[in-house]
């Protein structure tokens, strides 16, 4: 049974974090937020700074903080998104013939630990199909050659699209996404290799920046 919190979780990243931490703690302690989990990186290398605070919404007024924080934002020059953890995003998972990691996504799915739907699995290969159709999930060989390679690309968006894709997972997909697609999903791709699966007990990430190629 996934447990469905009522928290809000608020994803930043910028160029500049002098004083957005600050910014961002002093507002949400105004609203008077119970934060339950912060994250924050700097990549010195890519000049950016990422943040991830999730909070209670108990007796808080999420409309007027978003209100508010839309002009913190624009001062700190932010990209951010908020999201309800009550909400979990819909799922699409990319796979080729390397099954590892799609079948470790989807015994973590299948046990609750990851808070998400997943409606269908996209492949290049027919590999996954009977995988897919163990756990009840569509699955959708759509081949890629050099031939048909925007074919391909256009029917996967078609896809995504028709299902309402939040997020597009990358488990082996052994196929490098033109920037045509990435677009469409900024900051919604995570691509998952062999060696960044974490062992069972360690927490899954709920985010990462895109990733355009899987290796």
């Amino acid at each position: 049974m996934r447990s469905m919190r009522n928290t809000a979780v608020l994803l930043i990243d910028c160029s500049g974090p002098q004083g957005l931490v600050a910014g961002v703690a002093n507002l949400l302690f105004q609203y008077g937020a119970n934060i339950t989990h912060a994250d924050q990186h700097q990549d010195p290398e890519a000049e950016l700074f990422f943040m991830r605070v999730e909070w209670e919404l108990e007796a808080f007024d999420l409309l007027r903080f978003r209100q508010e924080f839309q002009v913190l934002a624009e001062g700190f020059q932010m990209r951010w998104r908020l999201s309800l953890m009550s909400q979990p995003p819909r799922v699409a998972i990319f796979v080729s013939r390397y099954l590892h990691c799609l079948a470790d996504l989807l015994h973590r799915f299948q046990t609750g630990e990851l808070n998400c739907s997943i409606p269908l699995i996209v492949a290049n290969h027919p590999d996954g199909e009977a995988l897919a159709r163990f756990h009840g999930i569509e699955f959708h060989y759509i081949p890629v050659d050099p031939a048909n390679r925007r074919a391909a690309e256009e029917a996967q968006l078609r896809l995504l699209a028709a299902s309402g894709i939040d997020l597009v997972v990358l488990a082996r997909y052994m196929q490098i996404l033109p920037p045509s697609f990435v677009e469409q999903y900024p900051s919604r791709i995570i691509n998952v290799h062999h060696s960044f699966c974490p062992p069972s007990s360690a927490p899954v990430p709920t985010t990462r920046r895109s990733t355009a190629a899987s290796n």
